[in-house]
């Protein structure tokens, strides 16, 4: 699976995929807070270019939602989100979901530290979301999505769960999200990353999970356009147990089985 003699392979072996991402937790780990903070406030903005565009394509289609539910969940996870990872991943973006699994890998391995893991968490939380709220007032002023009523009855839709339903779906939201960073972070080709990407993340968003960045977006897009939401129920209802999923789903879903496989997570120094 290699282009020539001696060249970067295509697609790494398994145990070279895991350690590449301890590496990639690591440096994302030393960077300094201003960094982080700058690069998560571009990856909001791809996220929430991504949830734009599934809200206007995927989001305004209810004649095929009513005759063929399933199609229009494919057409809205196909249109929107996987592009918005593609252009964090390419360029360099600071994800929070995606770094609950590789800045987490990287502790469990010995290559930073517990106070690094909470800066770059922390910083790149923040920074996604002052990029989501801007790319979703920007959206707003933009005036583009008419009088569709598609943000505001997702908004509603995701404020309305129970904080245990908010809880899992953010687990197996990031459990696929992360397997598509994972997965592309062992591709050497732009082509190979968004094979990697598209599956994973069109699958969550047709699945109905949810992503505590997208839904930073989502979700006060939808107040701005008129959706009977406080920002107590946005933060209560919603933004707080998918967080808490999400990082279940990347840091033990993804990367704790893993790091167990090809690791040294919770393994003496005999073993």
């Amino acid at each position: 699976m290699s282009s020539g003699s001696g060249s970067v392979p295509d697609l790494k072996a398994p145990p070279a995929i895991y350690e590449g991402a301890v590496a990639a937790g690591a440096a994302k780990a030393s960077a300094p807070w201003g960094k982080i903070f700058k690069l998560g406030i571009a990856a909001g903005c791809h996220i929430g270019f991504g949830s734009y565009l599934a809200i206007t394509v995927g989001g305004a289609c209810p004649a095929i939602a009513e005759a063929n539910p399933g199609l229009q969940k494919i057409i809205f996870g196909a249109f929107g989100l996987p592009f918005g990872l593609i252009m964090t991943l390419v360029t360099g973006g600071e994800l929070f979901t995606g770094n609950t699994a590789l800045v987490t890998a990287a502790v469990m391995e010995g290559k930073t530290s517990k106070k690094d893991l909470m800066k770059n968490w922390v910083a790149s939380y923040a920074g996604n979301f002052v990029g989501s709220l801007l790319l979703a007032f920007l959206a707003f002023k933009s005036g583009t999505l008419g009088t569709a009523p598609a943000s505001v009855a997702i908004a509603t839709a995701k404020c309305s769960l129970p904080f245990e339903a908010s809880f899992v779906r953010g687990i197996l939201c990031n459990w696929l999200v992360c397997m598509a960073v994972y997965m592309a972070s062992g591709c050497a080709s732009l082509a190979g990353k968004m094979v990697a990407v598209w599956f994973p993340i069109s699958a969550f968003v047709a699945l109905g999970l949810d992503h505590s960045v997208a839904n930073m977006f989502i979700i006060p897009l939808g107040i701005m356009r008129g959706a009977q939401i406080s920002v107590g129920d946005f933060l209560v209802k919603n933004l707080i147990p998918v967080t808490l999923g999400n990082i279940v789903g990347g840091a033990l879903c993804v990367m704790g089985i893993y790091g167990t496989a090809f690791g040294k997570w919770f393994k003496t120094k005999d073993e």
